[in-house]
């Protein structure tokens, strides 16, 4: 009888030891996609960080140019104007207007007269 005692409580200790083996088993493939999307998470955040290293900043920028980087999308002509002065130069088309700077500087607008692209001029 205490031989049956001792099987059951041998059967009874595994039985519970095995269920928790098998639960942390289970808690495995979780965690391992955790740790997965942390470390992509991690590599990601250290590539923007480094686009931004080597992202000029506004102190960087040709001192000319730093009046270019207040355009936005959406400015009317005016406003413009007033960032950047007159242009040399104003060529009519048929999607829009386009206004040129000294350098290749130049500012497009469309059929609205508002902002639609410019590129910077050359340093």
């Amino acid at each position: 009888m205490k031989a049956k005692h001792c099987l059951l409580a041998l059967l009874i200790y595994f039985g519970i030891a095995s269920s928790q083996v098998f639960a942390q088993s289970g808690a495995d493939p979780r965690i391992e996609r955790l740790e997965q999307s942390i470390e992509a998470l991690e590599r990601r955040v250290a590539s923007l960080e480094a686009q931004l290293r080597e992202r000029p900043s506004a102190s960087q920028v040709a001192p000319a140019n730093v009046k270019w980087r207040k355009l936005k999308n959406g400015m009317t002509e005016s406003d413009v104007e007033q960032v950047l002065g007159s242009p040399e130069r104003v060529d009519h088309m048929s999607l829009g207007v386009v206004w040129s700077y000294p350098s290749l500087g130049r500012v497009s607008f469309d059929r609205s007269h508002t902002v639609i692209a410019w590129s910077e001029p050359m340093p």
